[in-house]
């Protein structure tokens, strides 16, 4: 079976993800959102991962820990702070599945109905090419809610935003 790291933004998008990918691949979680902030949202959005990935016995790695400051710095000096975003996180994603000698790589991002697919399409493709790995693209927006549910049921945290400091405002 091929292997897939697959970068994870939070655990509402993931069971699904996970449960369709795992079918295929050997999965690997992967942990690396610098855009996340507060510090504690970032704790308890990874805590809440670790716990359920850890019940299905699947290992989760961490991305190099960066500094929050510096990347609200950058993604506001970005022309576009979501692009900017994906690229960062899926740059970092496929350079660690090459690092471990993994084969492909996705991201849990695919299952929100809130993000750009087709920018997340773009950054994987690129990030493939650059690191020579394999990105699986699958539109899991059908099945967010089902995903959802599965995450509440499991007693995960429920955020209430994508996790940078500008979708805060966002905020209801």
């Amino acid at each position: 079976m091929d292997t897939l790291l697959l970068h994870h933004c939070c655990l509402p998008c993931s069971p699904k993800a996970l449960e369709l990918l795992g079918a295929e691949y050997k999965i690997t979680g992967f942990w690396y959102n610098p855009n996340i902030h507060p510090e504690d949202e970032w704790q308890r959005r990874r805590t809440s991962l670790a716990s359920y990935l850890a019940s299905l016995n699947i290992q989760l790695c961490d991305g190099a820990q960066a500094d929050g400051q510096d990347w609200i710095k950058r993604a506001s000096d970005a022309p576009d702070r979501c692009a900017f975003c994906y690229r960062l996180r899926l740059e970092e994603t496929a350079r660690m599945a090459s690092e471990l000698g993994i084969s492909h790589f996705s991201t849990t991002l695919l299952s929100s109905p809130w993000q750009k697919h087709e920018l997340i399409r773009r950054a994987g493709e690129a990030a493939s090419q650059k690191h020579k790995v394999d990105f699986v693209y699958r539109d899991f927006r059908g099945v967010y809610y089902e995903g959802k549910n599965i995450a509440w049921r499991f007693g995960s945290y429920m955020q209430k935003y994508c996790g940078c400091t500008f979708s805060m405002g966002d905020l209801p």
